[in-house]
């Protein structure tokens, strides 16, 4: 009896030392995966409408010391605490680029503005971009936009980020389409139409293109996904890399919240801005980020999606939620990594 009381004693311990190891192995290789990937090299790029000088003839400014303040702190922490090396910001007028330029020039080294308003037609483009000068270069290439029966379509702003470390080139299409508003649908399938002539032209000479921005469309519209060709599956963008973007965002479109009984009271948010339409939806991702091919194993840069997302960070969702502030857009990033 004795015996067999000592075996199965001996056998729980053999099994918990087995556990112990099991659970340790799992820890190392855990921690040698986030090394891993911590060795790569990695660009993070970043979206943002800020809302603080929209393009519409008839929209008023709401620039001044306190949203500026507001504005500024936010982009600091996308730099300092999410380590983005490119933000590209729109819903801004030159006079804020300066305002910008300035609080991050006195803050921050290496880091530069690339200004991109300009007036077009009855509208203009209020886009710029923030880069990290130790990384990156960054030079705007040429605007695309088509008058169609005397409407001005804004379709983009090609610049080119050429990455310092190797001297490879990524083009990057900043868009901000046509506003729900107003209609605007067909302008904003126009404009998909005009970015993917020329995104497409790109792609198929094996050049690797990012197009990011405001859309005014979710990624299941039409706009984004017949025009612009940009999908949700990876096996089709891998198979056909030259035709098709990939479009990550499409993960934003649902909660990643369950519901149950417990979560009577939590909020349900997915996606980048919360706006009631007639058919039910208040949350959309509007604000997306898509990627050629080439990111998906087909080429130097590889997307890692786990570091692309909707930013819900407790500052950004804080100021998000107070109906006295400005801001009614979330910002989103990606990061592309390299060998």
């Amino acid at each position: 009896m004795i015996s067999y009381i000592v075996q199965i004693t001996l056998l729980l311990k053999v099994t918990l030392i087995l556990k112990f190891v099991i659970i340790l192995i799992d820890t190392l290789y855990l921690t040698f995966g986030e090394i891993k990937l911590m060795l790569l090299y990695n660009l993070r790029m970043a979206w943002w409408n800020t809302a603080l000088s929209p393009a519409a003839p008839k929209a008023s400014s709401k620039a001044n010391q306190g949203t500026y303040a507001t504005i500024c702190k936010h982009i600091e922490k996308l730099i300092t605490e999410l380590s983005c090396d490119l933000i590209a910001i729109c819903e801004v007028s030159s006079d804020d680029v300066a305002y910008i330029n300035t609080y991050l020039g006195s803050r921050l080294i290496d880091i530069k503005m690339l200004d991109l308003t300009c007036k077009l037609g009855r509208t203009r483009f209020d886009i710029a971009v923030i880069y990290n000068t130790r990384k990156i270069h960054l030079s705007h290439l040429h605007y695309l936009s088509k008058s169609i029966t005397g409407n001005t379509v804004k379709a983009a702003q090609l610049v080119e980020i050429v990455n310092l470390d190797d001297n490879k080139r990524i083009h990057l299409f900043l868009c901000h389409w046509a506003s729900r508003l107003h209609g605007g649908e067909d302008r904003r399938k126009s404009a998909a139409t005009i970015v993917y002539s020329s995104a497409q032209a790109l792609m198929s000479q094996n050049e690797d293109v990012i197009v990011m921005g405001d859309f005014n469309d979710n990624p299941y519209d039409e706009s984004i996904r017949n025009h612009l060709n940009a999908s949700r599956c990876h096996d089709a963008v891998r198979k056909y890399p030259n035709e098709y973007f990939y479009n990550p965002f499409w993960r934003s479109v649902v909660s990643e919240k369950k519901y149950n009984h417990l979560a009577d009271n939590e909020a349900f948010r997915s996606g980048t801005h919360k706006y009631k339409e007639f058919q039910g939806t208040i949350w959309h991702t509007y604000d997306q980020i898509m990627f050629s091919g080439s990111f998906l194993g087909k080429g130097t840069w590889h997307l890692n999606e786990q570091s692309t997302k909707v930013i819900e960070e407790v500052g950004f969702i804080n100021d998000f939620e107070n109906r006295g502030n400005l801001i009614d857009h979330l910002p989103i990033m990606c990061e592309i990594t390299r060998p």
